[in-house]
């Protein structure tokens, strides 16, 4: 009769769950910043509307970089979800198995508050887009 070996449980699980998270908020954060790089584009010193007659064409050019800007900033979210739930749900697996406690624990706080981090940052990265087109209007 054999005894079982003590294998010590790998923490490979837990870490990628943490790097999950972790990429997750990043994206996240790049694509809200480009998404403001975007509005600060908005408007260019060529669009000024006393400098060019057309101002139905410039109109509608500016609205499809409003509208650019808006599809990035949804593709952000929706990025930033998708993985931080892939990181969560192994972070889960990882602390339940225990097969990287630690780093699934990690997991799941990184991917559960991340959100709220992305939000705070959101209002700031869009305003420093917007202020690019202060000197434009009025």
């Amino acid at each position: 009769m054999s005894a079982p070996s003590l294998v010590r449980p790998r923490r490979g699980v837990g870490i990628v769950a943490f790097f999950a998270s972790v990429s997750a908020l990043i994206l996240g954060a790049a694509g809200i910043w480009a998404s403001g790089f975007a509005l600060g584009r908005l408007v260019r010193f060529t669009d000024y509307p006393d400098l060019v007659r057309e101002t139905e064409a410039q109109l509608w050019d500016t609205l499809s970089r409003a509208v650019v800007a808006v599809v990035i900033l949804v593709a952000a979210w929706i990025v930033h979800a998708l993985i931080a739930l892939w990181g969560l749900i192994q972070g889960i697996v990882a602390t339940a198995v225990n097969r990287g406690r630690g780093w699934g624990i990690a997991a799941i706080v990184i991917a559960s508050i991340g959100w709220m981090i992305l939000l705070a940052f959101m209002p700031d990265a869009l305003l420093a887009g917007l202020i690019g087109n202060v000197p434009f209007v009025g």
